[in-house]
Order: structure tokens, then sequence, then C-alpha cells
């Protein structure tokens, strides 16, 4: 659990590991910190908005987020930045920094804890994660093939926290659980509440496209 500076990007979201995100950087500040990552090699913080905006003055985040690897980027004749970047791993703020045009903070590097998963509450989450996938891929009215799922329990918790539509709070609420056993256990329930809402829009999207709302297979 080594600790180091990190530069911060508050937003409204919440970025998982493994999870690209797309950004259009446009403030001043946060044009030096992309350029700053780029010239150092060096990844930035992305953490979740509990008290403030995006835009304007310094946002107060939650304390855990996770860092973020350019992959690309590019510049219009405004200087606005585009980029994409990829979630890499959690990390806690251990102090705030209000020094610099943007926030920056000390950190450390959670390990992932209880990785002894129980075989009926991984294979439940892999099924329920595939009904998912396979409603999604009905509704969009695609052919619903095999679906294959995660085996490591860490990584399908945090496929499920980067897909599932699911409140802010909710997402930090499983990107805080260090336990993997207990992250594994916060996704379920998301997407226990999510297939309900999967399933009505599936009969929504088969009415209307071939009348028949019974056509779920």
């Amino acid at each position: 659990m080594a600790g180091s500076e990190l530069r911060l990007f508050p937003l409204q979201t919440v970025l998982f590991p493994g999870m690209t995100l797309p950004l259009n950087v446009f403030e001043d500040r946060y044009r030096q910190l992309v350029s700053e990552c780029v010239e150092a090699s060096e990844p930035f913080g992305v953490v979740l908005i509990r008290d403030g905006e995006e835009v304007g003055r310094d946002a107060t985040p939650y304390e855990v987020g996770t860092t973020a690897r350019i992959d690309s980027l590019q510049t219009d004749r405004e200087g606005h930045i585009q980029l994409r970047a990829k979630g890499e791993r959690r990390f806690r703020i251990s102090e705030l920094h209000h020094d610099r045009p943007y926030l920056w903070a000390d950190v450390s590097y959670p390990d992932d804890e209880g990785a002894e998963v129980p075989d009926s509450l991984l294979a439940q989450a892999r099924e329920r994660y595939a009904s998912l996938l396979r409603l999604r891929t009905i509704a969009a009215g695609e052919y619903a093939r095999e679906i294959e799922t995660p085996s490591d329990a860490a990584r399908l918790a945090d496929i499920v926290g980067a897909a599932i539509a699911a409140s802010p709070a909710q997402r930090q609420d499983l990107l805080e659980a260090i336990d993997v056993t207990r992250r594994l256990e916060i996704a379920l329930a998301l997407m226990d509440e999510s297939l309900p809402v999967m399933e009505r829009e599936v009969q929504a999207a088969m009415s209307r496209r071939y009348g028949d709302t019974s056509r779920l297979n």
C-alpha cells in the first residue's frame, strides 16, 4: 500500500479499473493537469464529487477513486483537449492539497482483501451478469449469443460497476469496497435491482419491434 502524489480530476461520475473514460478538457487548470501527466507519463486520479461542481471552484471529492492513464488525446484549434483514458487501480486520499491550479493529493493504494469468495456467490453473480448482457443484447435488436463472464471475482465486480445503471452514490459504494466478497455482494444487489428494469425495457422493445412481448428467447 505504498503512497505517492496524484493529480486529481473531480467528476460527476465513478471510474472503475478497466473502464474507458472519454473526457473533453477545456478549463486551463485541467489542461495543465493533462499536459503534466503526458510529460511525466503519469496517470491522474478520477474522484466522484461529493460537493461542488465539475466547472469553476474546487469541488470536494470522495476519498476513494481510480487512477486513469491517458490512451489517446487530440487538441482542437481552441485548445480544448479530447482524450480517452483507462481506469487502472483504486486509490485512497490521505491528504488533499489546494496549492496548485488543480487539486492534488497524497494517496495510498489499498490491496484487495478477502479474495477467497464463496463459489456460490461467484456463480450467482456470473449468472446475473450474463442475464443482464443477454437482455441488453436483445433490447438492442441483436442476436443473443453465448456469453462468457469473468471468473475473477474482483474483475467481475468492477465490470458490473462500469456497466450497471446505478446512481453515482451506489457505484461509489461499490468502488469503496476493498473486501472482494463484499464488493461482489454489492454488485449482485445492483444487478438484482437492474434486471427487472431491463426486462421491462426488452418487453417494450419487443412490442415495438414485433408486437409480441413474449418473445424473449
